[in-house]
């Protein structure tokens, strides 16, 4: 039900652009989910432009009849680990699915990449104890090489990393409501001091690139959240895995592409989701990325009609309220 719709001059002033939804996490200080807002709470600004806002529908995610419907979708990064951190995120995914003492929060399966494929196992389901058989039939594979093993190898890495997204997505697509993607990994290579070698022509295919993972990801309706599994030590003694920062504002022209902007980093904010490190708690930080199912809104606004193909609208979200911030997918790309 929308909680608050506006009427005569408004909605006719509205109905001049494109009705465009955005799914809005708002949470307090203590990045708790909050309930109860109303479509005057928000003010959305499209390319530093003040947009109408036409409704606002709270969701709970959560429940069975959840409207849109959610599922979540482990997916077990087999290639951008070492052995070691796999072996202990494997025990930690095993103890939290062990310990669960209820049906988990949402229907969930698990997706593994490995060195050889990307494999779908299972239907979504809030059993954990199907959950662990799965999660138990799809043991750690024997690799033929260790991460980090040179400039080729980090290339390869990206490549197959970027082909399970889309490939991911493209699955997705096809199933109905909104998905969280959990992807466990510290992320792959993304060689941004490489962008100044680009020819023009490259930096077009980049940029198109971009566009098409954006869009995908947008159309399959998946918030990305990143899960590094390597652990507070690992992320102190590199000041907090911080290299993608720089690169998570959105591309609007191919001028201004660069690798660093495919870093999954990049991507998982971009989709509205969460960067999550520094912790040995696995279990937590899911329980964190699950956290945005509770509560959040389906939010229409009056977004602007594109003039020219590919045509890039950076998005923020405000929240009238003390102490609330809102997250959502921070662009998308509008076609004329």
């Amino acid at each position: 039900m929308i909680l608050a719709a506006r009427t005569g001059a408004a909605q006719a002033a509205a109905a001049t652009g494109v009705p465009t939804v955005l799914n809005v996490v708002v949470t307090d200080k203590a990045d708790r989910p909050v309930a109860g807002l109303q479509s005057g709470d928000f003010t959305v600004v499209d390319n530093k432009q003040e947009r109408s806002v036409i409704g606002v529908r709270q969701v709970a995610g959560e429940t069975p009849d959840a409207d849109p419907p959610l599922e979540a979708v482990l997916l077990v990064d087999e290639i951008n680990s070492s052995f070691e951190t796999m072996a202990r995120e494997r025990k930690d995914l095993e103890n939290y699915l062990r310990q669960r003492s209820g049906p988990l929060p949402l229907p969930t399966s698990f997706v593994f990449l490995t060195e050889t494929e990307l494999k779908f196992q299972g239907a979504p389901s809030r059993d954990a104890k199907l959950l662990l058989q799965n999660l138990e039939n799809n043991p750690n594979p024997q690799r033929s090489f260790q991460p980090q093993g040179g400039f080729q190898q980090g290339v390869q890495m990206r490549e197959k990393s970027l082909q399970a997204l889309n490939g991911v997505a493209l699955k997705l697509r096809d199933r109905p409501g909104r998905k969280l993607v959990i992807w466990i990994s510290p992320g792959w290579p993304a060689f941004p001091s490489l962008t100044v070698q680009k020819s023009a022509k490259e930096m077009d295919g980049l940029f198109t690139y971009i566009v098409s993972l954006s869009t995908l990801l947008r159309e399959a309706q998946i918030t990305l959240y990143s899960v590094d599994p390597y652990g507070a030590m690992r992320d102190l003694a590199i000041a907090g895995n911080q290299s993608y920062k720089p690169f998570v504002k959105g591309v609007a022209t191919a001028k201004d592409a660069d690798n660093g902007d495919l870093y999954l980093q990049v991507i998982a904010t971009q989709t509205g989701g969460q960067v999550l490190y520094g912790s040995n708690d696995i279990a937590g930080m899911i329980d964190k990325c699950l956290a945005d199912a509770q509560t959040f809104y389906d939010l229409t606004y009056d977004a602007a009609a594109a003039k020219h193909a590919n045509e890039y609208h950076g998005i923020q979200i405000k929240v009238d309220k003390p102490g609330l911030k809102a997250r959502t997918r921070t662009g998308f790309y509008a076609q004329p």
